[in-house]
């Protein structure tokens, strides 16, 4: 990694010229290539690239140099004949290529060079050949060795028998859910946030082993951040401070010698990562990011939303222009087909309509709209067909031409924005256009965004303004609201969460005028927080499905406290085990080009 970000900007700015103008030579013979099938010009693009990856070799910029190596061994697999799906191989050349354009531009505007980033891409090229995938640990990883006594400040250490250990790890627990919760619902933020510090700081001084206390001490820092208001309250920091309660729990369960050999390094990855992301000026932040040159690896001042919006915008931007471009196409043979009602000129204008109809086929080809491809493909073999019998076309045959045009249009549209490939439902014979809206759909969606803040903050009053029960009437109208717009939206998956929640709501709370202890509105928090981060993840195309089980066992929690049968109605088990079968669906399935191309890198996070 590079620790001076300007001088990296700086070498790049040098040679940015001449780099840009490598990898579009490259981009063009490749291009050919897969017009011709002609070994030559791919050769040719090996070539380019390879003598582009000397060049950026000297960079000494990880990322870089890792993206054009792995260009240049998956061309040279292909001209070795080494690649078993050919299409997919060149898919992952042409993203390839892009990508390294717009990861070069965003190194020579100063930010940091971050292999996280490019990690979807690098596995592209490497599964295309079939080479062994990345994790993010290869790319994202910060100094091995764990911090010594001296880095966090103490060797102060307290010997327990596991019964006394158990009590204290409890009451801790106790401490960290209650500044937790108040954290959560926006009660002296700071103060709650110094509290679950303080519960961090004890957890050190209750292991020998250094990289458990290496673990507390960068949850200390993570606290620290968030406190001084260095890092954004996000869902996902929210949930990884809140799997630090459960994490207390294991420990007093097993002790420390059982829990460290089960504690993933995920766990201490994925604090080290926000706290990478953290601003300056919070002093154990500060001293974590030293101790693990965290500088090296993510920019200072950007939180994660604004690295997915840096990194990603670029990438949309490009493919909203390139949307357009070829939705300007379609328009132009809609033209076509218009002067066609001039019979005496079909033969001519049928004849133009075959060879652009093909060149629109490899465009989206190239684009990975695969399916959409092989649509348009066989419409030219289809018009072909039909200049040769010569025969005049009726205004039928046309508008079979016109709905194809029309339907490529809406498939760009949403690719565009959201990098979905919609071919298969808006060509189905039975498409209902004006039932298949994606922006609908996501207007829906915001909706209940909107809704679902509308509930919590009246949650918030019932409980501060002395259990004001007249603020439940609006949490259950909000979540009445939410339902319905889940239930017009089809979001079936979701709608467990929020009509349990609206039924604990309404017909125990309000019904009974009951006051619930502070554990229910804890789990209750917990569920509309899942709830609220599943509704983001949909809305933004984002693996929603990952945060469901986590969820349901909220639901069942929920359940416990309150005295009617919330889940009476509702099989839990059958709801999962829908979950389970649609994630291994979605997992088999290949992403679109787009899609990999914009596709966030974060690590994984085990929600609370």
């Amino acid at each position: 990694m590079i620790s001076d970000k300007s001088s990296l900007a700086s070498r790049i700015g040098w040679i940015a010229k001449d780099t840009e103008q490598a990898i579009e030579q490259a981009r063009q013979a490749f291009g050919r290539h897969i017009e011709t099938a002609d070994k030559g010009e791919l050769s040719v693009s090996r070539e380019t690239c390879r003598q582009l990856n000397g060049t950026l070799e000297m960079l000494d910029a990880s990322g870089v140099s890792m993206l054009s190596r792995e260009i240049v061994s998956l061309l040279d697999a292909l001209i070795q004949g080494k690649v078993e799906n050919l299409r997919a191989a060149q898919e992952a050349v042409a993203e390839g290529l892009l990508q390294l354009s717009e990861y070069l531009k965003h190194l020579q505007d100063g930010y940091a060079d971050l292999p996280m980033i490019v990690l979807p891409t690098l596995n592209n090229l490497r599964a295309a050949r079939d080479a062994e995938l990345l994790s993010e640990h290869l790319v994202f990883l910060p100094e091995d060795a764990h911090a010594s006594n001296e880095l966090i400040g103490t060797d102060e250490y307290v010997a327990l028998p596991l019964e006394r250990l158990q009590q204290v790890s409890t009451k801790l627990r106790f401490f960290l859910q209650k500044a937790l919760l108040g954290w959560f619902r926006n009660e002296q933020p700071q103060r709650m946030l110094q509290a679950a510090g303080k519960v961090t700081d004890n957890m050190i001084k209750l292991n020998q082993s250094r990289r458990l206390r290496s673990l507390w001490w960068i949850a200390s820092a993570l606290a620290d951040a968030l406190a001084h208001a260095r890092l954004e309250h996000g869902v996902a920091v929210k949930m990884l401070m809140g799997r630090l309660e459960r994490e207390i729990r294991h420990f007093g369960e097993l002790g420390e010698t059982a829990y460290d050999q089960g504690l993933p390094d995920e766990l201490i990855k994925n604090l080290l990562y926000y706290v990478g992301l953290a601003e300056n000026g919070a002093p154990i932040t500060d001293q974590v990011k030293a101790a693990y040159h965290l500088d090296l690896y993510l920019p200072q001042g950007e939180t994660l939303d604004d690295l997915r919006h840096y990194y990603t915008t670029p990438g949309r931007d490009m493919w909203r222009a390139v949307a357009t471009s070829v939705t300007e196409e379609l328009r132009s043979l809609q033209g076509i087909l218009d002067a066609m009602q001039d019979q005496e000129r079909q033969p001519e204008l049928l004849g133009k309509l075959v060879d652009r109809t093909n060149g629109l086929a490899s465009t989206l080809a190239m684009l990975g709209l695969g399916r959409a491809a092989g649509l348009t493909t066989n419409l030219g073999e289809e018009l072909k067909a039909l200049l040769a019998t010569g025969e005049v076309q009726d205004r039928e045959a046309m508008l079979h031409i016109s709905t194809h045009y029309v339907r490529l249009e809406r498939v760009l549209a949403e690719y565009a924005e959201t990098g979905q490939d919609l071919t298969d439902s808006l060509f189905s014979q039975d498409a209902d256009g004006d039932n298949q809206d994606p922006s609908s759909e996501r207007s829906l969606l915001r909706t209940t965004l909107t809704e679902l803040s509308k509930a919590q903050s009246r949650m918030v009053a019932f409980y501060k303004e002395g259990w004001a029960f007249v603020c439940l009437e609006e949490v259950v109208s909000s979540l009445e609201n939410i339902s319905g717009a889940l239930t017009v939206a089809d979001s079936t998956d979701l709608l467990p969460l929020v009509d349990t929640a609206l039924r604990y709501v309404r017909d125990d709370l309000l019904v009974h005028k009951r006051e619930p202890s502070p554990e229910e509105l804890s789990t209750f928090a917990d569920v509309l927080t899942l709830f609220e981060a599943s509704v983001s993840a949909q809305l933004h195309n984002e693996d929603y499905l990952t945060l469901l089980p986590t969820g349901f066992a909220k639901l069942r929690e929920l359940d416990h406290s309150s005295d009617l049968n919330l889940l009476e109605n509702m099989d839990l088990n059958a709801l999962e085990a829908n979950v389970e079968a649609k994630k291994k669906a979605r997992q088999s399935t290949p992403a679109t080009l787009l899609q990999r191309l914009r596709m966030p890198i974060q690590p994984t996070l085990t929600p609370v």
